[in-house]
């Protein structure tokens, strides 16, 4: 198995109105495991990028937050990547998932973008489908001419505090993942462990 060296937490990041919406989550994400393990992040003018160092058992993976809008994702990445000499076959990304509910999330290995524009630009760029995700449920508006609009607000209460069960399950199905190298492994505790919601 691939081991990972690189996390990514997908977003709108150049403006400060998108940090609590449901498109951020993957942003968010990435502040709360940073918080856990007392990550803080350092400016790489080289890069134009803020840098977060995870050290886990004598492994440092690299920890970033696109300097940029879901849409150029994939450039910050492939920037990043090429400084550290990071494969994309050793890098998660997180990022929200219209189909599933909050309070469910899943990882996943290669295949399409489903439609996410940050998912998109990474495919894109690097031309290359194989590599990890960790997909955060954040529900549909029932409506795909509602979309735009609906992953640009934020969550309501409930779906907050599902959302907020669901991450913390799964950093500690991710530090499976981590200190294993086993996928395998990471996904079976992650789907035995989580998946639960609040009504």
């Amino acid at each position: 198995m691939n081991n990972i060296k690189m996390i990514v937490g997908l977003g709108n990041n150049l403006n400060n109105k998108f940090i609590k919406t449901r498109h951020n989550i993957g942003s968010n994400y990435i502040i709360n495991l940073s918080k856990k393990f007392h990550v803080k992040f350092k400016k790489v003018k080289k890069l134009n990028e803020n840098i977060g160092y995870l050290n886990i058992l004598n492994k440092k993976i690299i920890l970033l937050i696109p300097n940029s809008f879901m849409n150029n994702s994939g450039k910050s990445i492939f920037i990043v990547s090429n400084f550290y000499k990071i494969l994309l076959k050793n890098i998660l990304v997180i990022h929200d998932e219209l189909d599933y509910l909050p309070g469910i999330i899943k990882f996943k290995y290669g295949g399409s973008s489903g439609g996410h524009n940050g998912i998109n630009s990474i495919i894109k760029i690097f031309n290359d489908t194989l590599f990890y995700r960790l997909r955060i449920g954040i529900g549909h508006p029932g409506n795909k001419n509602q979309v735009n609009n609906f992953v640009l607000n934020s969550p309501t209460l409930t779906e907050q505090k599902n959302i907020n069960f669901t991450i913390k399950n799964s950093i500690k199905a991710l530090l499976v993942f981590i200190k294993t190298n086993n996928y395998n492994k990471a996904v079976n505790y992650l789907h035995s462990n989580n998946n639960k919601r609040i009504k």
